[in-house]
């Protein structure tokens, strides 16, 4: 009995209750289509940041995904993301259709509690994309901490889409050309 004491001690010493899941302040993105703004899953694309060590990635292709989370990284004020798509049936599997986010933020050091101890705390202060198939982007929070909560939403343009819109699409594209410069893959698909 005398030792069950000890065991019981170490084991309420141990519990990270008062601490959330995510012990990193790293953000959750996630994909939704631009028109209805569901949540989408997208299984073939590879997920990467650029000029980060090793060249890993976060997301290979043949993984559906629908959510992912970012590293960004202490001592630096940006960081880019680099969307390849694997789509070869529709067309849009060359790196010339890839999208790149760039999310600007400030660091610093941050103490959580004495359950999750100390961390980085990131607050983005810009976001730049390119829009070959990204629609828009939406920061919902722009302080990034350690409670696990969606704050950047990407909306795609889908082909789902682009086929429902293709009407209305001619008129658009005779007001504004340089919104055009994305669709380049979904008019190839149109085209065939």
């Amino acid at each position: 009995m005398l030792s069950l004491i000890p065991m019981g001690l170490l084991t309420t010493s141990c519990n990270t209750a008062g601490c959330t899941d995510n012990q990193n302040a790293l953000p959750l993105m996630g994909f939704y289509d631009y028109v209805t703004e569901a949540s989408i899953s997208l299984d073939s694309i590879d997920l990467g940041g650029v000029g980060a060590p090793d060249g890993a990635l976060l997301v290979t292709s043949g993984r559906r995904v629908s959510q992912v989370y970012l590293p960004f990284r202490d001592g630096y004020d940006q960081v880019t993301f680099c969307i390849h798509y694997d789509y070869k049936l529709q067309g849009i599997d060359d790196p010339s259709f890839d999208d790149l986010i760039t999310f600007t933020y400030d660091t610093e050091p941050y103490f959580a509690s004495s359950e999750c101890g100390a961390m980085y705390r990131y607050t983005i202060t810009g976001v730049t994309y390119t829009r070959n198939l990204i629609d828009s982007i939406a920061v919902t929070d722009n302080v990034i901490d350690n409670i696990e909560k969606e704050r950047i939403k990407v909306f795609f343009r889908t082909a789902q889409n682009e086929e429902s819109d293709n009407p209305d699409n001619s008129e658009d594209d005779s007001d504004n050309p340089e919104d055009n410069s994305g669709d380049n893959p979904e008019e190839g698909d149109e085209e065939q």
